[in-house]
Parts: C-alpha cells; structure tokens; sequence
C-alpha cells in the first residue's frame, strides 16, 4: 500500500479517535432479582405473653440497653410503623428509601424513621391494595406522638382485612368502623381497651402485631433490588432505562413517581395519574428505580431531568449534603441551565456564556485524550462563588440525556459523553445544562513530619450531559390513510414511497392512534413501542391550508395566500416536501399545509401538498404576513402636529410586487406608538393601516421592526417586561423566594402595580406581549403566595399559642372591691394578657359593654400578628367580695 495513503489512515484515526471511545460502551447489566425468602407459616401461639415473645424471637422489635422492653410504655406512632414495615416484610426496601423523600412536614429526610413511613405511605397492603399510613389532614405524620388503639387498629386492619375496599375506607367512622374490623379479624384479642383513643402500650401493640400476623398466615421478607439510569420509555406497563432492551421493568398503577421537588406530598405520583401523552415528561430522567422479587418497580426516585437539572439544586449552585441523592452521592452540583434557548445546530451559544456564568470544563491529561478532572467554574458554594474541581475516576458513571434528539443513555466513559454533545477540544471550552453528584473526602492533619496534601477531594460519581449537539430526528412519514380495525396506518415519505406499519405491539400511544389521514408525524424506532410526534395536525387551525401564488424560478421561496387574503411567504430551501407523486407539484395554484420554526419565522420546515383542497383558517399569528391593509418601510421621524402625533415613512406599498416601490406616506399613531418610535428613526418597519381620517390620513397599528418581527412597545411596557426578567432570573424557585421572601413580595406588587397603572393604549401593547412574561411573573406570585400561606399557617399556630395561655388567666379577672371602672378593667386585663405575649404577637383591647349597677366590664381582646388572621376572646371583669 502506499505509504502515503497509510499516513493519511493513521492521522485521521487519531483524530476521529480523540474523542470516541475506543471500544464501544459495554451493555449495562440489569441486576439480577433477588429471591424472596420462603415465606414462613406464623404459629399459632396462646396466651398473651407468648403472644408478645412471638414477635420479639422474630426481631420485630428491638430492646433497650438493659435488656427490657418496656412493656408497660407507650409507643410512638414512629416506633410502631417500623415494627409494622417489617411485619409486612419490607425491611430491605425501607433500607433503600430512607431519605429519599420527604412525604409529611414534620417527617425530614434526616428522621431515623423516614424509610419505614415512606413504605407505609407509599406501598400498598398485600391484602388489599390500600396503604398502612396517610398521616393528618394538615399533611403532618406526628412521628413522636404516642400511638393510639384506635390508630393502630386502622393500621392493622388495613394489614390484614383481605375485603377492605377504598370505599369502605371512605366511609368509614372513626374510630367505631375500625375497632369493630379489629375484633371481626382477633386483632384485639387478649387485649382490654377502655378507650381506645388513649395510647396503646407497647405489650397490648405487640399482642395486636401478632394476633394481625396469625390472621394474615404468613410472614415473609421481600427482597429489594435497585438501579439507576436514564429513563428513556415510559408506558403504563413498561419501564425502559438508558435505551437498553435489557434494562425493560414492569410498572403498575401503583408505582410510585418521586419527584424530590419540595417537601410536600405532591412530589410523589402514581404511575395510575400520569397522563402518558405528555411531552415526553418524564424521558431523560436520571433516577433509582427499586424493584421487588417479580420484577416490579415500586419506586421510581428522580435525581435529575433535562429541565430542572439536578433535584433540589439551585442552578449555578452547590448543593452539600443533597438528601435526594442519599445512596447515590453526598453531594451535587449543576451549572447554568441553557435548555431550549441554546442553538444546538452551532456553536453560537459559546458565545452566550460569560466567563462569570456557571459552566464545565474538561481538563485532559497530556496525552489529550484520557480526562482526569471536570470543573464547575463559578459555582456558589459556601457563602462563596468559586470553581469546584471533580476528580474522574474508572468508577465515575456518564449519562448523556436529551429526549428531544432521542438519546437517552449510560455511556462507557467521559470521552463518548463528549463525543456526543459535540465537544470541542480547546482551551477553556465550556459545556453547560450539565449536573453532577459527587463525594468528597479530606485529611484533617498531617501526621508528624510526614507531608501530604490536605484538601478535600471531590469525587465524582455521577455526571449527566443534557442538551446534545448531535442533530438527530425520528423519520418523518404522511399519514394516507388512518389506523383502523386491523391496527394498520398507511404511511407516505416524501419521495412518495408507501409504508404499511403495523401498530399493534406499540403502547406507547392509546389507542393504538398514529394519527388522521394527511397528518404528518414523526416515529422513531428506537425503543420497543416506538413513540410518534405529530408534526402538522391536518385539522387543527394552526396549520392553515393556503394556496400558491408564485414559486420562485430557482425554487427557493414561494409566495401563499390564505383565505383571507392575508399574504406572505416561505422559504422552502430546507423543506422535507410531501409529496409530488400524489397530490400534485410545488406549483402556482397547488394548496398545502406548512410547519415553521415559530411564529417570527418564515422558514418552512414541512410542506405537505393538497392538490386542490378548499382554503381554511388564517396565517394571521402562524408566521409574518403582509395582507392588503399592510405595509412595509423605512421610518423616517415622528412629529406632533396639532396634538396629534404622526410617523412619516417611506414605504414599499406593495410587499409582493417589485416594480413599485417610491414615495414617502404620513399615518396618525397613538401616543403609545410614538413615545416607542422616537428613536427608530431609519428602522425598517412593519405595520398595518386603516380608514382615512377627514384629512385624508391613514391610522397605523400593529408596528413592529420588520427584521425580527418584534413588537414597538411602549417603554412602560419593555420596562415592565425588564423587570419580570430580572423577576425570573432572581427567583427561579421557591427555595430561591423563601429566602428573600420581603424582596420577593415586594418586587411581584410593584410590578402588578405597573401593569394595573398602565392607561388604556399601553395596556393593549401589554396585551400582545408573549405569554411567557405573565407565565413568569404568576410562577413567582405562587411562590411568594406559597410562602406566605406558611408564614400565616406559623403565625396563627404561634397567635393560639398566645390566646390559650391568655385565656388561662382570663377565666376569672377581678379587680378590687369598689374600684371597677373602664380604665381598671381595661388595665387589669392588660396586665395579664402581657405576660402572655411572645413570638411578636401583640394585643388589642375594647371595652365592649360596662355596667356600674351590676359591677360587670366585659373586654375584648383581639391577638394580633400580621399577616394571619386575629383572633379574639371576651373577658368578663367584675370587683372582688
């Protein structure tokens, strides 16, 4: 061969090799089930001590350091759910989820019992399909308070009754319908209880325990398996993880979905509530998944997704010992979010991230190939703004997670996670929408004379690249005719070959719908129950049908109207066209439906050709138009004349018509309008006219700059839209409010109040800005009413605190015989309820009645502490015997 045909092999082996890797990423291994253990038969025991020392030979329960177990105490609704967790055999799985989740207020991440009541909450009675625990109305657990009879007979029934039905649990009464299942099933046997709301003791609970074991015959021990990966197909029977056939797992309507977003019982979901035909909600997803010994996911906890980044982290933010991730990583860490708004076609958002901006870099060894460490420049961390430095290791995980271009997977190594997103290796190259988790561990002290370094380590364990530079598309088909009885949709590609799919395996889409004849998807093939995106919806009003005026000789634009009249055009240049052989070509007079990239745009992306369809709907709002009424031109001043506030513009009269382009018009405009203008003096514009005035002059309207389509707004308008921006950017979370909620509160009511002020002109601008603005400013409006719903539910609990103590005192107030008068009443009452007052609650008094025959003041006090509600109590003052 050659030799120089050799170098030329050799050198573009080295450099398509820097960032690939060399062997490809091995299949991840599903873990093997574990098998349950054999279920063991309870014995049947008498008597109420042997009864008590079944379920301590059983390890049920534990002792104290002196070997008793404190059979005449009470027990805590905590201490009795773990006994009742492992009475059901779910130790293992308890294991597993403590931390993960926090279900009830008062139940942290942190509490020594979250496990065992995240499994009674979350997992379902093998006798019914009900769970154990549900906690109060108020969403609090209540761990360390004494259990009662009647709550730990709920437990056990739910345990136990094989015919418990959610009705029943509905309607039962408390605690009457569930101490009489407890005596139906011998729960309560060998137990005396004369009230059965007052606490149970721990030798009467571990009798119940046993006498609800004996009715349920078995007692067994149920494995826990666990994994982690990229959720890349979710279905209501089918779980798939990093695109890996292997890696399918069963989910049921009773697997749980745990979020991790806040703190409260929304962040858990049952598979049984989602709504599968979402954008792709879920997809992209890194989370654990925990299965039992039949292959059943029972939870599913999610660590990170494409849109949040990391669970529970700030963007741009450090996050010490996030509880999340307990199991996974001590800690986590996540750059700047960039999500849709990055180009993911080029490299044109490099230049968006600042150098102070929160972003990756990759640091090579010198070989320039193997990675040894990744940094989160400018990440907050301890009060302070600096780079965190990860060590990567062999055991270090990389996932790459984007379900817009469908790759959803672990990869082998650091080098094919950046081979993916399309990494570029140059000096300080940053990367963002990236999170990690990771450890750290640290030396305290050298040790004599003997030198090492003792910083901490950060290690990574787990890396996660979002948004890929990779252009990947599912293929695109024209549905021809429809799914029906016999599952199968003719399907068209846009060179007119016909496509026969059979669609009943897919179950990603219900029921079994690949959309309407003319509809244009997207399917992809990658995942068993492969997922489609409808592209044009042939009958929805956002994809108007319009016809072809002009095709421009060298077929890189073409003019439509609709039928309306409105007018505009589209550039085909890059078009998937559907489709000549079938409904005619790309010519005058043709009808078609079209897709752009977005309403400020006129690159087509799809056409799909008609043939000769009746027009329908209007472009109007679908992508720029210019119509009869509208015009194009340079602006050339704004003047007032005679109060009224004129534009004169040079104009292209007709948008379609080349020949015709002179001349100079004047049109009248709003104050609004000409306040936006005086400074676009020599911008292009664009704007709609209408009637004449008695001068003969037109009315402008609808101006925008005609190179972007953005609308001339006033500066009240861009200045209210400057400010939810800034809005946004500060307070992405409730976390972010809770801590600056004053500032918070402060910056929502100034801003509604510059949209309240707004005069009638101004709001009709407001009106037409995008959606987004209002979307954002209301998030932050939830938050703060959030925030302040928990400040009033506190202040309340901390008023009733106050009134009870007072109320104490206030019983019997008496004041010396023969000195009762307003002002003695008024004070003595005061002096009473002082004592009382704490946490910044504050008191009010009114005299509300008083009576010299009668001796009698009655006052009342009204406790105070905004913004929660007051409360009042009434005092009766009369004078000693």
């Amino acid at each position: 061969m050659n030799k120089k045909i050799i170098s030329l092999v050799l050198a573009l082996v080295m450099v398509l090799g820097t960032f690939t890797s060399v062997f490809a990423a091995e299949p991840t291994k599903k873990e093997e089930a574990k098998k349950p253990e054999a279920s063991e038969k309870v014995e049947k025991v008498v008597g109420k001590d042997n009864k008590i020392q079944y379920v301590i030979d059983k390890k049920l329960v534990e002792g104290y350091e002196d070997g008793s177990y404190g059979l005449d105490k009470n027990i805590k609704r905590s201490e009795i759910t773990r006994l009742l967790v492992l009475a059901n055999g779910n130790e293992e799985l308890s294991k597993k989820l403590q931390g993960s989740m926090k279900i009830y207020s008062d139940v942290d991440a942190k509490h020594w019992a979250n496990g065992v009541i995240t499994v009674g909450t979350t997992v379902p009675s093998d006798a019914n399909g009900i769970a154990m625990l549900a906690g109060y109305p108020d969403g609090s657990f209540k761990p360390e308070n004494d259990v009662t009879y009647a709550e730990l007979a709920k437990m056990l029934v739910v345990l136990a009754k094989k015919d418990l039905t959610a009705d029943m649990v509905k309607n039962a009464v408390w605690a009457s319908s569930w101490m009489t299942w407890a005596a139906e099933l011998g729960i309560l046997d060998d137990v005396t209880i004369t009230d059965s709301n007052k606490a149970a003791n721990r030798a009467d609970a571990f009798t119940m325990v046993y006498n609800a074991l004996y009715k349920m015959q078995e007692f067994k021990r149920v494995p826990a398996n666990e994994t982690r990966g990229i959720i890349s197909n979710l279905t209501k029977d089918v779980l798939q993880l990093n695109q890996d056939s292997k890696m399918e797992y069963k989910v049921t309507a009773d697997t749980v979905f745990v979020t991790g977003k806040d703190a409260k019982r929304q962040q858990i979901v049952k598979l049984s509530d989602i709504n599968y035909k979402l954008d792709n909600y879920y997809l992209g997803s890194l989370v654990r998944i925990i299965t039992n010994d039949k292959n059943e996911v029972t939870h599913i906890i999610e660590l990170g997704n494409p849109a949040e980044l990391a669970i529970n982290n700030n963007p741009a933010e450090v996050k010490r010992d996030n509880s999340v991730w307990r199991g996974v990583a001590d800690n986590t860490v996540e750059t700047l979010y960039l999500g849709k708004t990055r180009d993911i076609k080029n490299d044109n958002y490099q230049g968006k991230i600042k150098n102070n901006d929160a972003y990756a870099t990759i640091q090579f060894k010198n070989n320039d190939v193997d990675a040894k460490t990744i940094t989160f420049n400018n990440v907050y961390d301890k009060n302070e703004t600096k780079d965190l430095v990860l060590k990567i290791n062999d055991k270090t995980e990389f996932y790459v997670a984007n379900p817009g271009n469908n790759i959803m997977k672990k990869v082998a190594n650091v080098n094919e996670a950046l081979s993916l997103i399309g990494f570029k290796n140059y000096h300080n190259y940053k990367i963002v929408d990236v999170y990690a988790g990771f450890d750290t561990d640290g030396l305290d002290r050298n040790w004599k004379a003997i030198k090492y370094d003792d910083a901490n380590r950060n290690t990574a364990k787990v890396v996660v690249f979002n948004l890929v530079n990779k252009s990947f598309e599912g293929e695109k088909f024209r549905v021809i005719e429809s799914s029906g009885s016999n599952y199968s949709t003719t399907l068209e590609k846009t060179d007119g070959t016909l496509v026969d799919r059979n669609n009943v395996r897919d179950t990603s889409s219900f029921p079994l719908n690949y959309g309407d004849k003319l509809d244009v998807i997207e399917l992809d093939d990658v995942r068993a129950g492969s997922n489609y995106k409808t592209l044009i919806d042939h009958s929805s009003s956002d994809y108007p049908i319009v016809k072809i005026t002009k095709v421009d000789s060298d077929k890189k634009f073409i003019e439509i109207e609709d039928k309306n009249g409105e007018r505009s055009i589209l550039d085909i240049r890059d078009a998937d066209i559907f489709s000549a052989k079938r409904y005619g070509k790309l010519e005058v007079g043709n009808t078609i439906q079209f897709k752009v990239e977005n309403k400020n745009s006129n690159e087509a992306k799809i056409i799909s050709l008609l043939g000769d369809f009746k027009l329908r709907d209007s472009i109007v709002g679908i992508l720029p138009t210019a119509d009869k009424t509208q015009r194009v031109g340079e602006l050339v001043r704004v003047e007032k004349v005679n109060g009224v506030w004129h534009m004169v513009v040079r104009v292209d009269y007709n948008l379609f018509d080349e020949a015709d382009r002179s001349g100079y018009a004047t049109y009248i405009i709003s104050d609004t309008n000409a306040e936006a203008l005086k400074d676009l003096a020599g911008k292009k514009i664009a704007f709609k006219v209408f009637e004449r005035n008695n001068n003969g002059l037109f009315y402008a309207s609808d101006i925008v700059l005609n190179d972007n389509q953005t609308p001339v707004t006033a500066k009240k308008v861009e200045t209210i839209k400057d400010e939810i921006r800034k809005l946004d950017a500060k307070y992405p979370n409730q976390e972010a409010v809770n801590k600056d909620f004053e500032n918070a509160k402060k910056a929502v009511e100034n801003i509604q109040k510059m949209i309240d002020d707004l005069k009638f002109e101004d709001k009709t601008e407001w009106a037409k800005v995008d959606p987004s603005y209002s979307e954002a400013l209301n998030a932050v409006k939830g938050y703060v009413q959030t925030k302040e719903n928990a400040i009033k539910a506190e202040y309340t609990e901390q008023i009733t605190k106050v009134k009870e103590a007072a109320d104490k005192k206030l019983a019997e107030v008496k004041v010396a015989k023969d000195t009762l008068t307003q002002e003695t009443a008024v004070a003595k009452v005061t002096e009473l309820v002082k004592a009382e007052l704490k946490d910044g609650v504050t008191a009010k008094y009114e005299v509300t009645s008083f009576s010299n025959e009668t001796k009698q003041a009655k006052i009342k006090v009204t406790f105070e502490k905004a913004p929660a509600e007051a409360q009042t109590t009434e005092v009766t003052v009369t004078e000693e015997a």
